[in-house]
């Protein structure tokens, strides 16, 4: 068994195309799997997903299976469930006109050559015959794959002007294969990359979070640089575009935080609002970066100050981030050792606005009830009945003056 049918065989979603794949050949159908997982299994990588391409129409997909999804029936793109397994498959087309950079007009279904001279990259413009057990390559692709080289299916400028996230995707499979760019496709890319801005900000989101992710990130950030790319998107970069992240990077916006970490304030809000970002990233970036421009601020805060700020996500991935760079380690590790020591979770105060009725008033009432909490979190409360003497001494103190 060859390399790559072992990979796509052992892949956990194979049951579930390989009997779509045969249900499509016994109604009298070619099924072929496609794009990234036949690049990803040639370059003895498990891919994500197992894509299959076929000459079944939508509606015939439709009829032929118990369960579809309908993701884009007008561009012949269904989903196939089957178990766990949620299949794309999509029928063989050629496009017609993308007047507004993103999608075509419309789609003529064709044949596999023809639907691989439409996609954006020869590498990702493969085939494998599960029958025959070999690719199908109408692209040159398979000699690209050899070359590590990234280079657009035909004339560069026409497949950019078909869909501009192209122009970043380009960059990041650079990054995320450490290819090389193809020199035509550069000087495309560069002629066009003002196009950019006409990408919806969760494209450019999700493309920028697998860039920054990929092994060869920094690859991918320099072509930006070099196509001018990175200017248009993100200029604060361009003074220093070094990539090394730190700490425990995992979500997209740990990735994006350190991206926008040297940016001004105007600019990180700039970038967050062009990402489309949830509430809750813009505030961890935020909070993130508001931490890295000044950290003793931080460092100089009561423990019991620090410990509450440790909820938001932002404040500690920046204070992670400061100890795996050797900045104020011994502070910053006392720090989260206590929040472990707490279970790094907040504990339940033990005063609350029901013991202080009648005693204090207005925002007396705020300020008693966070010095407890602090007093708690520092351990010099702990327990109820001990914070209830220390509420009898505050009170004669503040009657006191």
């Amino acid at each position: 068994m060859s390399q790559v049918q072992h990979l796509l065989e052992t892949h956990p979603h194979w049951p579930a195309v390989n009997a779509i794949y045969h249900k499509l050949q016994a109604a009298g159908y070619k099924a072929f799997l496609a794009g990234g997982c036949v690049r990803d299994a040639l370059l003895g990588i498990t891919a994500n997903d197992l894509d299959v391409a076929t000459n079944a129409t939508p509606d015939q997909i439709e009829a032929l299976f118990e369960k579809t999804v309908n993701v884009g029936k007008v561009f012949g793109v269904m989903r196939v469930i089957i178990g766990d397994a949620d299949i794309e498959v999509a029928t063989f087309r050629t496009d017609g006109d993308y007047k507004d950079g993103r999608r075509p007009d419309h789609v003529e279904f064709s044949s596999p050559e023809e639907d691989a001279k439409r996609r954006d990259f020869t590498v990702n413009a493969l085939f494998y015959d599960l029958v025959a057990k070999k690719v199908l390559d109408y692209v040159d692709g398979e000699k690209d794959l050899k070359i590590k080289l990234i280079r657009t299916v035909g004339d560069a400028e026409r497949r950019f002007k078909e869909d501009h996230l192209r122009l970043l995707r380009a960059a990041r499979f650079v990054a995320q294969l450490d290819f090389s760019l193809d020199s035509a496709t550069q000087t495309a890319i560069g002629a066009m990359a003002s196009l950019v801005n006409t990408v919806s900000g969760e494209r450019l989101r999700d493309e920028m979070g697998k860039l920054l992710k990929a092994k060869a990130a920094s690859k991918g950030l320099r072509v930006m640089q070099e196509t001018g790319l990175l200017k248009e998107l993100f200029a604060f970069r361009l003074s220093d575009n070094s990539w090394q992240p730190r700490g425990p990077t995992k979500e997209t916006w740990h990735f994006l935080s350190l991206f926008m970490r040297k940016a001004s304030r105007e600019e990180l809000e700039k970038a967050v609002a062009l990402l489309r970002l949830s509430v809750k990233e813009q505030r961890a970036i935020l909070k993130s970066w508001e931490l890295w421009q000044n950290p003793s601020a931080f460092l100089q805060k009561r423990r019991g100050e620090q410990l509450q700020a440790l909820t938001d996500p932002g404040v500690l991935f920046a204070l992670q981030v400061l100890l795996s760079e050797g900045t104020q380690s011994a502070s910053i590790q006392n720090i989260l050792d206590d929040w472990e020591s707490w279970g790094a979770e907040l504990p339940k105060p033990y005063l609350n606005g029901e013991d202080l009725k009648g005693k204090l008033s207005g925002k007396s009432i705020g300020v008693c009830l966070a010095e407890a909490f602090n007093e708690q979190l520092e351990r010099r409360l702990d327990s109820r009945e001990k914070a209830l003497a220390w509420l009898q001494g505050y009170l004669q103190k503040e009657q006191h003056g």
